[in-house]
């Protein structure tokens, strides 16, 4: 009964040793994987707001994004995340995006992707990383190039 209650006792200890377990979210893997999932494809998403977007990813890195009736230019890269956000372990590949006119000098947006094939679904890095597992936009439809077409290197809403 002794030895029972000191193996208890023990396996009990090693586990908080551990640290709390971390979830998982079903997203890329690889940065090439990523890569080649936005290089020359336009997205037609929907943000969980209800609003819808279109973005074409040209592979050079320049990006083009269309919103609530305005333009946006920008670039878009993948990289891995530097540390642990959340849900996400440091090493996992995120995209991101810099559109001058909407963010901050120096403060890109960037998020991880995963998901069902055609619905991925975009996890943002930044803000409360107990929200990691909420996903911030959904893919409705990809396509191969730019079939929208939407321009890069212009920016701009029509007047109202």
């Amino acid at each position: 009964m002794r030895r029972r209650l000191m193996s208890a006792l023990m396996l009990a200890a090693a586990v908080l040793a551990a640290g709390p377990a971390r979830a998982e979210v079903d997203v890329i893997r690889s940065a090439d994987q990523l890569q080649r999932l936005f290089a020359d494809r336009t997205l037609v998403g929907r943000f969980l707001s209800g609003d819808t977007f279109k973005e074409y990813y040209a592979p050079d890195g320049r990006v083009a994004y269309f919103q609530l009736q305005c333009l946006h230019s920008g670039t878009w890269w993948v990289e891995s995340l530097a540390q642990d956000f959340g849900m996400l372990q440091a090493g996992t590949p995120i995209i991101c995006f810099d559109y001058p006119s909407l963010n901050a000098k120096d403060d890109p947006s960037c998020f991880a992707v995963g998901g069902p094939t055609g619905r991925e679904r975009f996890y943002p890095i930044g803000g409360d990383p107990g929200n990691t597992g909420i996903p911030g936009a959904i893919a409705e439809q990809w396509s191969q190039g730019n079939t929208e077409p939407l321009p890069l290197g212009e920016d701009g809403c029509p007047s109202v």
